[in-house]
């Protein structure tokens, strides 16, 4: 992994997301891109388009200033720039989130999205939908770390990654492998069932075996679990295992709601305190 952008608009939860950001880029030796967006406002007149493209002016003067600290800030606690092992820097670009975020990660060589995420309720389904991150996962093709306020100091130890048995799986995978190999991170793939029969028990032993050929010498770890509320047979199992970030594919447009309403039976509540990786589904060819 090279290259690493972090959407921010100051809040406490971009924050977050930067310390997210900086420890993946330390592991990776990789650059740091913190990215702001400045909206361009929607005029009718000659006269507001003025006070509009004045008012833009403070906003992007205002927006440097605390790009330039945050760098700064980088650079003096994690020796970015220095001997810290990583590269920062900022961007400030007048666009959609998602129009920008597309550009730099089709043409500019980002290969991770890391980006706070905010929501009502703590749910899952409320922390994405609606939200800037729920957007760029939508709309842009590469993989999101979403990372809430309340997540806990960054580590990578143990992913669990939530299998369907799918094509899109062993592609997904491998990107989870990448991303842990930067920390040795124990890597539990998990499927969960609503009931234990006979063919579920054949399917897992043939996709553990592939799973084994697919990549050797990985601390990989999988387990079939059986409830009734696959959602909560999930969130339980995160929870005992100690799971550190949860990894999901993107299927579709308009996958969140799927997901969380159909893919998993009920809706998935996890807390707020969950790190969400993303990834976009793509089958074998």
């Amino acid at each position: 992994m090279e290259r690493i952008l972090c959407p921010v608009d100051f809040s406490e939860t971009s924050g977050r997301a930067i310390e997210y950001a900086v420890y993946i880029a330390q592991h990776a030796g990789a650059h740091l891109s913190l990215l702001h967006v400045l909206h361009l406002p929607i005029v009718d007149t000659s006269e507001t388009a003025l006070v509009a493209s004045e008012l833009l002016g403070e906003q992007k003067r205002d927006a440097a200033v605390k790009l330039d600290a945050l760098v700064l800030e980088v650079e003096n606690k994690y020796g970015a720039n220095r001997d810290g092992g990583f590269t920062c820097d900022y961007i400030l670009k007048e666009a959609l989130l998602t129009d920008i975020a597309n550009e730099l990660t089709a043409s500019g060589g980002y290969e991770l999205i890391v980006m706070g995420t905010t929501g009502l309720d703590n749910t899952m389904e409320e922390l994405l939908i609606g939200s800037n991150t729920e957007a760029v996962i939508e709309e842009v093709k590469s993989p999101v770390l979403s990372i809430p306020a309340t997540a806990p100091t960054p580590s990578f130890e143990k992913i669990v990654y939530a299998s369907d048995y799918s094509e899109e799986d062993r592609n997904a995978l491998k990107q989870v492998v990448n991303l842990g190999s930067f920390f040795g991170s124990q890597i539990d793939v998990v499927h969960v069932v609503k009931s234990q029969e006979a063919t579920h028990s054949e399917e897992a032993e043939h996709f553990w075996a592939e799973l084994q050929k697919l990549f050797p010498n990985v601390p990989l770890n999988f387990q079939e679990i059986t409830n009734k509320h696959r959602d909560e047979g999930l969130k339980a199992y995160f929870k005992k295992a100690g799971g550190e970030v949860l990894a999901i594919v993107r299927r579709k447009k308009g996958f969140l709601r799927e997901l969380f309403t159909q893919s998993l039976a009920e809706r998935l509540t996890y807390q707020a305190e969950v790190p969400l990786l993303v990834l976009h589904g793509q089958k074998t060819k």
